[in-house]
C-alpha cells in the first residue's frame, strides 16, 4: 500500500470576495478542522487515537486576490519532532516545536500564493514517531508590528525565531497584587481559548519587563498590556489565569472579545497559599537559547520568567560556558526577586554534571575528558565550585546512560568497571526532561545511598524555553534563612544541599524532620489548592513501608494538605536507618501550567503527575 494513500487531501475553495475582505484581523479560512497526523508507526503515546488520519497534511484552496495576504496561522498541539509547512512548494518555515496545544504563523513571502489554485503541506522527514494535531488553518493580510523592526531583529538572534501573528484590535490591561501588601509583584499570566483550549495569539512582545509567547506573558512588575482577537462577527471567549508557581494560588478570569475599541482592564489578587519560612526555592538547572543555541530564551526573559515562577535562587548552567545572571538581573530590576548564582553544565561524553558555585572569571571545566576520575577531578579544580550534580542519569547522551544497567548495578548501588560516582546531587525529577516511571530515578537515589553514597535528591526544570518546560516546575527547597531572596547565603544554600538538607518538589512539598527528645518524625505536605495529593509512601532505606491515602478533600488544601507524627516504630526504623517520605497526586495538563510529557519515554503510556520528595532523613 503506497504512502500516498494516508495522505490527507482536504480541497476546499476559498474565493476571496469583497465581503470576505471586510472580515479584516478575523482571517480567510482555508480549512477549519483538527487533523491528527502521524509520521511513522507506532503511535507516539497510548492515549493518541490508534490510526490517525493521514502522515502528512495537504489542503488545496484557491483564491482571487493572493496579493492581500501575507500571513498563515494555524492551531498545533504535540509538535516533538520538526515539521515544515510548504506553500506551493516552498518552505514557508518550521513549526514550533511544542507539546502545548498553541496558535502559530508564518509570514508568506511575496510571490508565494498564486491565483487560482494553492497547495499548502505539513510534513515531517523525521523518522520518530510523533503524532501531532494541526488546523484551523487561515490567511491574514499581514502580521502585526508588534515592536521595532531593531528589537524583532535582536529577539531573532536571542531566541531563535520571529512571531507572527494577526493584528488584533482590542487591548488588554492586567495587573496582579499581592494580597497581603497590595503591591505589584512578578506572575505568570496564562490566556487560553475558552472554547478550544489553544493557548492564544498575544498581540505584544517581549522588552525588559515582560516575556512573552503565545498564550502566556511573564511579568517582571505585576503589569502586562497586549491586545487579543474578537469582533462583532466572531466573538473570542476567553479564559485568564494569574499565578506564581508553586507557593501561590491561582485566580481565573473569564472574558469575551467582540471587537471592543476601549481598553479592558483586570485586576488579580495573588495569595501566597504555601508557607516556606527557612525553605528556599531554588533552581538548579537554568539555560537560554541566546547563549546555548537550543530552546527559545533569551536571556532577560529567562530572568523574568524566573521572577514569574517564584525561584529564589537561580542556577546559570549554560553548556560549557559561564553565563552570569547578575549584570542583567541588576539592569532589569529581576535582581529584587531572587538571587543568581554562576554555575556550569559540563556535558561530557560520560554524563551532564551542573556544578556550582563558580568564581567570576574561572575558566570552565574541560568536557571532553575520560573517564570519570579525570571528569570529576576537572569539576572540583573549577574555582569555587563545590556542587556537581548529576543530570538526567536515565537518558542517552552520546550513546552513554549513566544509570544503564550496563553501568550502574542498582542492586548494589555501585558503578561498573570500577568508577566512582563523586557527585554529591542527582536529579530525580527533571521537569522538562521527566522519566516514564517517575519511581525509577528515585530507586537509583536510594540505591547510592544504601551503598555509602552521599548525595542529594535534586528537582529541576532544565528549561530552556519560556513555556515548553516551565522554569521551576521541578525545584529543590533548601534550609536557607528566606527573609531576602536578592541576597541568599549561597555558602549556607551550597552547606544544605552538601548535608543533604533538601527536598524535590513538583507541584508538592513533603518536608520530614527527627525530634531526638521524643525519638519521633514529623511529617508535612504542603501545596497550592490547584494540585491534589492523593498518597504519601513512607520508604525505610529505599524499602517501601506504608502507604498513607488522602481523603479528597484534604489531598486538595492550599497550604498544609497533611501532617502527622510518627514514631519510629511507625517506620520499622532504627539507628543508622534513612527515612524518606512521598507524596503524590495527579499532574496538570492545562495550559496554564503544563507538564511535558517524558523526553525519552520508554513505554507509551504516560499519565502526568505531582510528587513532592522528602530529604533522606538519617536516624543518630
Amino acid at each position: 500500500m503506497g504512502r500516498s494513500f494516508f495522505i490527507l487531501l482536504l480541497t476546499l475553495v476559498a474565493l476571496l470576495t469583497p465581503h470576505s475582505v471586510a472580515l479584516g484581523a478575523d482571517g480567510l479560512v482555508i480549512n477549519s478542522g483538527i487533523h491528527h497526523l502521524r509520521n511513522a508507526e507506532p503511535r507516539e503515546w497510548s492515549h493518541f487515537p490508534e490510526i490517525a488520519e493521514a502522515a502528512e497534511l495537504r489542503i488545496e484552496f484557491e483564491l482571487e486576490s493572493p496579493e492581500k495576504f501575507s500571513l498563515m496561522t494555524w492551531q498545533q498541539k504535540g509538535t516533538k519532532q520538526t515539521w515544515s509547512a510548504f506553500l506551493n512548494e516552498k518552505e514557508l518555515g518550521k513549526l514550533l516545536r511544542d507539546h502545548n496545544h498553541l496558535e502559530f504563523g508564518l509570514r508568506i513571502p511575496d510571490g508565494t500564493l498564486r491565483e487560482g489554485k494553492n497547495v499548502l503541506v505539513i510534513k515531517t522527514t523525521s523518522e520518530t514517531p510523533d503524532d501531532i494535531f494541526v488546523g484551523n488553518v487561515q490567511l491574514h493580510r499581514s502580521p502585526a508590528t508588534l515592536t521595532s523592526e531593531e528589537n524583532a531583529e535582536s529577539l531573532l538572534k536571542g531566541r531563535g525565531f520571529r512571531r507572527d501573528l494577526p493584528e488584533m484590535t482590542t487591548s488588554l490591561n492586567l495587573t496582579a497584587l499581592e494580597a497581603e501588601s497590595e503591591e505589584p509583584l512578578p506572575c505568570r499570566f496564562t490566556i487560553i481559548d475558552a472554547d478550544s483550549g489553544a493557548m492564544v495569539f498575544i498581540g505584544a512582545e517581549s522588552s525588559d519587563e515582560i516575556a512573552v509567547r503565545e498564550g502566556v506573558v511573564y511579568t517582571l512588575n505585576g503589569q502586562a498590556s497586549f491586545r487579543l482577537a474578537g469582533s462583532k462577527a466572531n466573538p473570542r471567549r476567553y479564559e485568564i489565569y494569574c499565578g506564581r508557581g508553586f507557593e501561590y494560588g491561582l485566580e481565573t478570569r473569564t472574558i469575551e472579545i467582540s471587537g471592543e475599541t476601549d481598553p479592558v482592564a483586570l485586576d488579580f489578587t495573588l495569595r501566597r497559599e504555601v508557607a516556606t519560612p527557612g525553605l528556599i526555592a531554588c533552581d538548579p538547572h537554568l539555560h537560554t537559547f541566546e547563549h546555548d543555541r537550543h530552546g527559545d530564551c533569551t536571556l532577560t526573559e529567562r530572568l523574568i520568567s524566573v521572577a514569574g515562577e517564584g525561584v529564589e535562587l537561580a542556577i546559570s548552567t549554560g553548556h560549557d560556558k559561564h553565563i552570569d545572571y547578575a549584570a542583567e538581573g541588576d539592569r532589569i530590576g529581576a535582581s529584587d526577586w531572587f538571587t543568581s548564582v554562576l554555575g556550569c553544565e559540563v556535558t561530557t561524553n560520560l554524563g551532564h554534571f551542573n556544578t556550582f558555585p563558580i568564581l567570576p572569571g574561572a575558566k570552565p571545566a574541560e568536557h571532553k575528558l575520560r573517564p570519570w576520575e579525570r571528569i570529576f577531578e576537572n569539576i572540583f579544580a573549577t574555582p569555587g565550585v563545590e556542587i556537581c550534580i548529576l543530570n538526567h542519569g536515565r537518558d542517552v547522551h552520546r550513546g552513554f546512560t549513566p544509570l544503564h544497567p550496563d553501568n550502574f548495578d542498582l542492586s548494589t548501588g555501585t558503578f561498573l568497571r570500577g568508577e566512582t560516582l563523586r557527585a554529591n546531587g542527582m536529579e530525580v525529577i527533571n521537569s522538562g526532561a521527566q522519566q516514564t516511571d517517575p519511581m525509577e530515578l528515585v530507586g537509583d537515589w536510594f540505591a547510592l545511598l544504601k551503598s555509602g553514597h552521599s548525595i542529594a535528591a535534586i528537582g529541576s526544570s532544565d528549561s530552556h524555553t519560556v513555556n515548553f518546560a516551565i522554569p521551576g516546575q521541578a525545584r529543590t527547597y533548601l534550609r536557607v534563612n528566606d527573609e531576602d531572596v536578592s541576597k541568599i547565603d549561597v555558602d549556607a544554600a551550597v552547606d544544605s544541599l552538601l548535608a543533604g538538607r533538601a527536598m524535590v518538589s513538583f507541584g508538592l512539598l513533603t518536608t520530614l524532620e527527627y525530634d531526638s527528645d521524643t525519638r519521633e518524625t514529623s511529617l508535612s505536605v504542603l501545596g497550592p489548592s490547584w494540585t491534589t495529593a492523593e498518597t504519601i509512601t513512607l520508604f525505610r532505606n529505599g524499602e517501601e513501608v506504608r502507604t498513607i491515602r488522602l481523603a479528597e478533600e484534604v489531598g486538595k488544601t492550599a497550604g498544609t494538605k497533611y501532617q502527622t507524627r510518627l514514631t519510629l516504630k511507625d517506620w520499622d526504623a532504627r539507628p543508622g536507618d534513612f527515612l524518606c517520605a512521598i507524596a503524590s497526586g495527579p499532574g496538570i495538563a492545562e495550559g496554564w501550567w503544563p507538564m511535558m510529557p517524558p523526553y525519552q519515554p520508554d513505554k507509551p503510556d504516560y499519565v502526568p503527575f505531582v510528587m513532592g520528595i522528602s530529604e533522606a532523613l538519617w536516624i543518630p
